[in-house]
Order: structure tokens, then C-alpha cells, then sequence
């Protein structure tokens, strides 16, 4: 599909897939990050175009619309066969949304249809939370054993850090004098769509983190100066003397360390220790929940996550565990207490 098409190319009679190839090569990927087209991309390439691809923009009704979304969270689980979660649906359904929101004011079509058809709602899930005999046995080990990985898992598991943030960090972004760490890109392995013959299909990109709120600023802590000079002087035992464009935390050649092979190992990791499978995001989760229960404000906690909204922090990342819960209700007590007032009587006659 070429980039560009003639107004007479551009009608209701052509297929879907054309369209959606043509508006993501147009519209989506020249403003979009590349995790965000990538996205954006899957989702048509994996889920649309097979089921609905050879349709034309004139054939797409709510009620096809509809058929291929009640089939979808059935059945749209390309590793399953089962259903979709209901946050797949959503992110479905907005893509289609915005492509055929693009059609009709490009008068191509004469309505967009998707805003017509509906998709279950769920409650959010609850997150995974690791707990504290959980918590003390991987830092026990994680500060006990040498291993690369280990410092970037104790770099998130005390300030909350996306690996993708963590992985990024060069030293231009510490200052050792201050301790003061700054957070202001992120790396993801993506797929290469402009990949030739013979080149890797998938690549790192490195972007600036995702909105302003998340480019801040962190005084590191005692544990983590310490640790970061240690890296500083693992880095020039086994490469050279870093300079501030050299990652903190690094493979084997020196170079970025990849966040998937972060991921993997800390999945490895737990089930060496025989402990509870989460994911690394999880950390991110216990991080902010410890933080509540030690009594540091939900504001600040929200600043050292990175988020705009204060309600993100309370809605995804902080939920009471049964202990603090257990603890908060022996404070409760009656103001009446019984037998006081007849005390009270007696001692005044």
C-alpha cells in the first residue's frame, strides 16, 4: 500500500485492511512513539485484518462490528484460544475507533460505526503485591550473591522504577556528589518493522519517559548511593572508566542492558528461591504500598512513582494488606464505655 493514494483510491468501496495500512502508515506512525504505533499496529495486523480485513469500509456495520467483538472476547486469545481480558477489548476497540473516526472526516465513510457497539466492563484487577517474608528473602539473596542483574532489581525495589527507566540510566543522569538520580528516558525492545533481509526483527528504542510528571528527579538513599559507586567501580574493573554516557547498569559487553533479559531473569530468580511467580512490575507495586504503610504521604509517593494524577497512585498501586488492616482495626474503639456513667454517678453522691 502506498504512502500515497488518490482521492478516487480513498472511497468507502476500499478494504479495510488498505485503509488501516494506509493509516498507520500515515497517521499513526510519523507522530506516534513507537511503542504506541506498534500497538497500534498489532492490533490490526493480528486481531482486524484477519477477521474483518477483506470487508469493504462501506460493509462495516455495528452489528459486524459487534459479531467480531462478542467472537473476539470468546475466542481472540492468540495464545489460548480463549478470551480476551477485558483491557485488550477496550485497547481493540479505541484503535478501530480512531481509524474510522479518520475515515469519516476524511469523507470516505458516511458515519463511524464503533462508537454503536459496546464491551464488557470489568473491575480492575488487583495487583500483585509481594509480601514481606516474600520481600526478605529475594533481597537477602539478591545483596548475599553476586550477579549483574542484582542491582538494578534493588534499584526498583527501593524507588519504584520502571526497568525500562532503570535500564536506560546513564551517569550523566547521577550526580555522586548530591545522590540525586534523573529520570528522563526509557528503554523498550520493539519490534523492526524496517528490518531487511538478514537484520534483526527486533530492536532497542529508547524514548523519552512517557509523560512530563514521569521526568523527576530522586535523592537516593544511603543502601542505593552505596550501591550505584559500587557499579561505578564494577563498570571500570570489567570495561573502563565510565563516562556519562555509559549505562549504569550494563551487560556483559558494556553496553545497555536489555529490559526483556531483566524480566527474564528476575523470573527466573523466583523460581530458583521457590517463591511466588510476579512480574517485575510488581515491584513497582510493593514499592508504593511499603511506602504508604510507612507512613510517607500518597502525594509524595505519586512524585517518586512519576505519575500526573495522584489517583493513579491510590487506584492501581496502593491497596491495604490484612495485616495494616488488621492493625488499623485494634485502634477502634467505642466513645461510650459501659459502666463509666454509673461510676461517675456513685463517686458524686
Amino acid at each position: 500500500m502506498p504512502d500515497y493514494m488518490s482521492a478516487d483510491e480513498l472511497s468507502g468501496d476500499m478494504q479495510l485492511k488498505d485503509w488501516l495500512n494506509y493509516w498507520l502508515e500515515n497517521y499513526v506512525k510519523p507522530v506516534a512513539k513507537p511503542s504506541a504505533y506498534e500497538h497500534y499496529r498489532d492490533n490490526c495486523e493480528k486481531h482486524i485484518i484477519p477477521r474483518l480485513g477483506q470487508l469493504s469500509l462501506n460493509e462495516i456495520t455495528p452489528r459486524i462490528l459487534q459479531n467480531f467483538l462478542n467472537r473476539e472476547s470468546k475466542t481472540g486469545n492468540l495464545r489460548t484460544g480463549g478470551p480476551l481480558s477485558t483491557k485488550s477489548m477496550r485497547n481493540m476497540r479505541v484503535v478501530l475507533d480512531v481509524a474510522m473516526k479518520q475515515a469519516l472526516a476524511e469523507d470516505i465513510i458516511h458515519s463511524n460505526p464503533v462508537p454503536l457497539t459496546v464491551i464488557k466492563s470489568c473491575r480492575t484487577k488487583r495487583p500483585q503485591i509481594m509480601t514481606d517474608g516474600m520481600q526478605e528473602q529475594l533481597e537477602r539473596y539478591l545483596f548475599e550473591e553476586p550477579n549483574g542483574f542484582h542491582p538494578a532489581i534493588l534499584l526498583a525495589l527501593y524507588t519504584g522504577l520502571r526497568r525500562g527507566e532503570i535500564c536506560a540510566l546513564r551517569w550523566k543522569n547521577y550526580n555522586g556528589e548530591t545522590g540525586r538520580l534523573s529520570i528522563q528516558e526509557t528503554v523498550r525492545r520493539l519490534n523492526n518493522y524496517d528490518a531487511k533481509p538478514g537484520e534483526p526483527k527486533t530492536k532497542l528504542v529508547f524514548n523519552e519517559v512517557k509523560t512530563e510528571s514521569s521526568q523527576r528527579e530522586l535523592t537516593m538513599p544511603p543502601v542505593l548511593r552505596e550501591l550505584l559507586e559500587r557499579q561505578r567501580l564494577r563498570f571500570a574493573k570489567e570495561h573502563r572508566i565510565p563516562t556519562g554516557e555509559d549505562f549504569i547498569f550494563f551487560s556483559r559487553t558494556g553496553g545497555v542492558m536489555d529490559p526483556d533479559n531483566l524480566q527474564h531473569y528476575f523470573s527466573r530468580l523466583l523460581k530458583k528461591l521457590g517463591l511466588e511467580h510476579v512480574k517485575f512490575h510488581a515491584i513497582r507495586h510493593t514499592f508504593a504500598t511499603r511506602a504508604i504503610e510507612n507512613g510517607i504521604d500518597v502525594s509524595t509517593v505519586s512524585g517518586i512513582l512519576g505519575h500526573a494524577d495522584v489517583t493513579t497512585t491510590t487506584h492501581f498501586y496502593v491497596h491495604p494488606r490484612e495485616k495494616a488492616m488488621s492493625l488499623a482495626m485494634q485502634t477502634i474503639a467505642p466513645i461510650y464505655e459501659p459502666g463509666k456513667k454509673d461510676d461517675e454517678l456513685r463517686k458524686s453522691a
